[in-house]
């Protein structure tokens, strides 16, 4: 009987308990969604100062954004605000883009910026660099460009990854706005700057895996891109990646007199965030005979075994063509 009796105890306890929290929920959600509900319409407000409205409206959403608001103010559309949320190593980045209906960035609001407390500050000075630029003033390419150094739209360091997640999201408002040329992610494209046709042709010579016939859509010849590709050991050059074997591809585009046109990475198992080191390099080389690539000094520091394999797919490419 006594058991019982405590197990009874018990169980009312825990019934008492269960109440009041279930209550104490029931009082507190409403109050936590307010907050969040003026939090909000105080960064649209900040956005769009004398706003009337900011109604939810149903567009194609593209990647990170995930609600789309017209504002309105007088009476007619002033522009646009896009949520947009992302995960990274450090936590959630979230947060409000402004744009004007004629294009121009009303600048960026943070809804949560939970990163490391060191970040925040670089981030958030990042953010500014928006403000007042028009979308078809930024190359959507470069906006999610990751380098541990500073990214062309990054006006601070130390914030690599934070940043880099600001500038997607901002990439993907610019894409549901639609007030930009569509991304282009076709590497011979990008290479020769128009629509091209290929024809592969025979090649035979180390780490030198395609040779292709690139012509654009009126059959005009505009050189040869040729696939140099090679797996390197990492030995002890990598600091905790050693002994890894990585491989790295790269597209060389070469105008029918052996001059450099562009260069992109197909693949590879190298941190985004060492060869993207490169692409400095690469523009470098355009407009420089393959033959002729060694004279171009690569200054790059802080990716000395990416260069080093870079450096070698390029040899065999002049080899394969002197």
């Amino acid at each position: 009987m006594k058991i019982f009796k405590t197990a009874l105890v018990l169980t009312l306890i825990g019934i008492a308990c269960g109440l009041l929290i279930g209550l104490s929920n029931e009082i507190t959600a409403p109050v936590i969604a307010e907050n969040k509900r003026l939090a909000e319409l105080e960064a649209y407000a900040a956005l769009f100062p004398g706003l009337d409205s900011a109604e939810v409206i149903e567009v194609e959403l593209q990647g990170t954004i995930y609600e789309a608001r017209e504002v309105k103010k007088g009476g007619s559309v002033a522009g646009y605000l896009y949520k947009g949320s992302q995960t990274n190593s450090y936590g959630i980045v979230d947060l409000l883009v402004g744009i004007d209906k004629d294009g121009v960035f009303t600048g960026i609001e943070f809804l949560n910026l939970d990163q490391t407390a060191s970040m925040k500050p670089a981030i958030e000075t990042n953010s500014l660099y928006y403000k007042g630029k028009n979308v078809t003033d930024l190359d959507l390419e470069d906006l999610v460009l990751f380098s541990s150094g500073s990214n062309p739209y990054d006006t601070a360091t130390g914030s690599s990854f934070g940043s880099t997640t600001m500038r997607t999201i901002i990439r993907d408002a610019i894409l549901v706005f639609g007030g930009a040329e569509p991304v282009v992610t076709d590497p011979y494209q990008l290479i020769y700057g128009v629509e091209v046709t290929k024809t592969e042709e025979a090649i035979t010579a180390d780490k030198v895996t395609k040779k292709e016939l690139i012509k654009d859509t009126n059959d005009v010849t505009l050189g040869y891109a040729y696939t140099v590709s090679s797996v390197k050991n990492t030995g002890t050059a990598v600091e905790y990646n050693e002994n890894q074997d990585w491989e790295m591809t790269l597209l060389v585009g070469l105008d029918e007199n052996g001059v450099i046109v562009g260069i992109r990475v197909l693949d590879t198992d190298h941190s985004t965030g060492f060869y993207d080191r490169h692409n400095a390099y690469f523009t470098l080389l355009i407009g420089t005979n393959i033959q002729d690539y060694a004279d171009v000094a690569n200054t790059i520091t802080g990716a000395s075994f990416s260069r080093g394999q870079i450096l070698e797919l390029l040899e065999a490419l002049k080899g394969a063509l002197a």
